[in-house]
């Protein structure tokens, strides 16, 4: 009589995780069921009930100033924009922008001085520093102009 007793306890301790393996199964296919898994990290809900995706708005942006728009296979001209300029009466200023994919040197501003009518009374170049740009740097000009009635930048040159 004492085997019988035993012989219970032992088997319903060896069919216990037996029984218990669909219970887990179907515990956990609770849990997954329930879960928000299928809506995106950034999203909206519409008033009809509808999930929109907002992923696009949420991705961190560059920041201002550092974004480069890489140009390859584009000439130098192209590659170097006028980011600013700036006419003071005396000098002529402003900033540059290496576009390219490639490293610059000697990055000179071309320029133009106009009088009141618009003809042109003098042009010239002024150099950016630093002399080296590497992708996506920007460089300052700055050089004493003849006077006239407006100075403005024609175009940048660099060399490869």
């Amino acid at each position: 009589m004492i085997f019988l007793p035993l012989t219970l306890a032992l088997s319903s301790w060896l069919m216990s995780p037996i029984s218990a393996r669909p219970l887990l199964t179907d515990f956990t296919n609770t849990l997954a069921q329930s879960s928000p898994v299928d809506e995106p990290f950034c999203y909206m809900k519409t008033p009809d009930g509808k999930t929109v995706d907002l992923g696009k708005l949420c991705e961190k942006q560059p920041a201002s100033g550092t974004a480069q728009t890489c140009i390859p296979g584009s000439n130098i001209a192209a590659k170097v924009s006028i980011a600013a300029a700036n006419y003071d009466g005396n000098f002529f200023s402003g900033q540059v922008l290496n576009q390219g994919c490639k490293t610059i040197k000697n990055v000179k501003v071309n320029y133009e001085v106009l009088d009141e009518s618009g003809n042109l009374i003098d042009n010239g170049f002024i150099y950016a520093q630093p002399v080296t740009l590497a992708p996506g740097q920007s460089a300052t000009f700055r050089g004493a102009v003849v006077a006239g009635a407006k100075v403005q930048a024609t175009h940048a040159d660099a060399q490869e």
